[in-house]
């Protein structure tokens, strides 16, 4: 059967929400230029008027994921500081991924270095939360990595609890509420690794 004729036209962006819609449904492996043409009605011909290839298709989800992350992280961090920006943050890694699977997938398996707008982009979604650790008096360093702890540690938490992975252990909950607590216990403590290390660095060269 043909697919069905529209005449309202087509743009990038409605390709590429469709494709991330379909991704968070049905697993990001399933997108494809024709499984999204076929959502669209359209024939898949017609997706290259939009987006180069499949690798660009998928580029653009993972601009569209991390676009939406950023714009959530900005507004669970406004007019908050330390605990309190944390908590909200933290909200948004957990709940983000849990939403919207397909889109968080996309965003943690784009990887390009030399994508500038992508590195713009990410480095814009993750001011929120670097800004938070400096409102706790760490240097650059400890941010940089402080930031890698963090992130790490609410999607890997995120994505099992996702999956289910938790599900037969208790309450995910209270996991949750204690991956805070020992983030906020220990950055607001003043000993976050790398402060010493970085002391007697110092001490060592005069």
């Amino acid at each position: 059967m043909p697919p069905k004729r529209h005449a309202k036209p087509l743009d990038r962006d409605t390709v590429v929400r469709t494709a991330a819609d379909i991704a968070d449904r049905e697993g990001w492996s399933a997108v494809t230029l024709s499984r999204v043409a076929r959502e669209l009605h359209r024939h898949v011909t017609s997706m290259y008027t939009h987006v180069d290839s499949l690798e660009a298709l998928r580029r653009h989800v993972a601009l569209l994921a991390a676009t939406e992350m950023g714009e959530l992280l900005w507004t669970a961090a406004l007019g908050r500081s330390r605990d309190d920006a944390l908590a909200a943050i933290a909200d948004v890694y957990r709940s983000y991924p849990r939403q919207h699977p397909g889109r968080g997938e996309a965003l943690l398996t784009y990887r390009q270095r030399d994508d500038a707008e992508f590195v713009a982009v990410t480095l814009r979604m993750s001011e929120p939360l670097r800004a938070t650790l400096r409102s706790y008096g760490l240097d650059d360093s400890q941010v940089e990595h402080a930031h890698r702890v963090f992130s790490a540690t609410l999607r890997g938490f995120s994505v099992g609890e996702s999956v289910g992975l938790y599900e037969p252990l208790g309450d995910t909950d209270e996991t949750y509420r204690e991956i805070l607590e020992l983030f906020r216990t220990m950055l607001a403590s003043g000993r976050w690794p790398g402060a010493a290390r970085t002391s007697r660095t110092r001490t060592t060269r005069r």
